[in-house]
């Protein structure tokens, strides 16, 4: 008769790594050994009993029954060089002490070892540059700059900045400038507006001011009135209460529901390049390839490593990871709230570059 695992008490159990263990628990300790893990919390408050514990729990068990880390081989296809990456050799065992923010995490052993930001400090060095041409090629004086653009000046700034951009992600990501012209449109495109606004948020903070819009040049956006413009019909279609009336809750979403909560955040530098690199790499979206999928997967576990590294060898919270990649769901639903504004800048003729609008309103979903 088999026995019952000692883990999850499913049947048809066997002996792995020092204990009777059934083949999925087994594999699942053997995969937490042998790859890089994120410092995880217990989340089994909120799943139902009929599911597996948390990682977190399941790894505490497996280690309780008497399964033994030094009896799992060590990972194949060790020449790949991007796997071996994420390879993690034999690191020390990591706790945090009771007086810990993150107390509630176990204190077995998570595989993470304090390495560098090497990724995230090169894409922080190159976005340094690109602000530098930024001003070159933009040349925005107080004056200017005091006058304000307006939506149509706003998404000619964005075409060229797009260039540079691309420009930005071919030299920091060899990963992303070794892939066809067809993948690197699909991972630009999908990406693009998600960093916009987090780049909105980003000038709110620099120059103390959540209350207005900055475009890639500094520039702060008209008034709304002044914003929407027809550069191709003389008369306008829409009242002056009317712009104010269709848009003035887009404006009044994006102040309290984006620029608000993530300038209260007061990221650093390394959280907004770490975004940067994590919105890039996003697989989960229609149009990306399985073969493309597989990068991204790669590439979003070395930034989210180097987060991680970032943030513990700072002694900052752990929540403050968690925090990090959370404001990935209030940007994409912005994203969405900035379709809708393409959308009625289209009915009512308000003029916006071709080539913004392709990127804004980009198939994605």
């Amino acid at each position: 008769m088999s026995e019952n695992c000692m883990v999850c008490d499913s049947s048809s159990a066997q002996y792995h790594f020092g204990a009777t263990v059934c083949r999925a628990c087994a594999a699942f300790f053997r995969r937490y050994v042998n790859t890089k893990k994120l410092t995880i919390l217990c989340n089994c408050l909120s799943k139902k009993e009929s599911q597996y514990p948390c990682r977190l729990c399941r790894m505490k068990k497996c280690l309780a029954v008497g399964m033994e880390r030094c009896k799992v081989q060590g990972p194949r296809d060790i020449n790949n060089s991007l796997k071996r990456k994420m390879i993690e050799g034999s690191s020390p065992t990591y706790s945090l002490s009771s007086g810990s923010p993150a107390s509630t995490i176990s204190n077995i052993e998570f595989g993470i070892t304090p390495r560098s930001v090497e990724l995230i400090n090169l894409l922080a060095k190159n976005y340094r540059n690109l602000e530098a041409t930024r001003s070159t090629i933009f040349n925005i004086s107080e004056e200017k700059n005091a006058l304000g653009v307006n939506l149509y000046e706003l998404s000619l700034e964005v075409k060229t900045d797009a260039k540079l951009l691309w420009k930005l992600c071919e030299t920091t990501f060899p990963q992303f400038d070794r892939l066809d012209r067809s993948d690197k449109k699909t991972l630009f495109y999908n990406f693009y507006s998600k960093w916009s606004i987090l780049e909105v948020a980003i000038f709110s903070t620099k120059y103390n001011d959540p209350h207005n819009f900055y475009s890639p040049s500094g520039s702060v956006a008209k008034s709304i009135n002044d914003f929407y413009v027809n550069t191709v019909r003389e008369e306008a279609i829409l009242t002056e209460e009317e712009v104010i009336r269709i848009f003035e809750p887009y404006w009044t979403y994006h102040f309290q529901n984006v620029i608000g909560p993530l300038v209260k955040l007061q990221f650093g530098e390394t959280e907004n390049m770490a975004l940067f690199g994590i919105m890039l790499w996003d697989a989960g979206y229609v149009n990306v390839s399985e073969e493309l999928a597989d990068v991204c997967h790669s590439m979003r576990k070395i930034i989210c490593r180097e987060l991680s590294s970032y943030l513990a060898e700072n002694d900052v919270s752990p929540s403050r990871f968690f925090e990090t990649l959370d404001t990935i769901n209030i940007i994409e639903k912005a994203e969405h709230k900035c379709q809708e504004e393409i959308e009625l800048c289209g009915v009512y003729n308000f003029e916006v570059d071709e080539d913004m609008r392709k990127m804004v309103m980009w198939e994605k979903y």
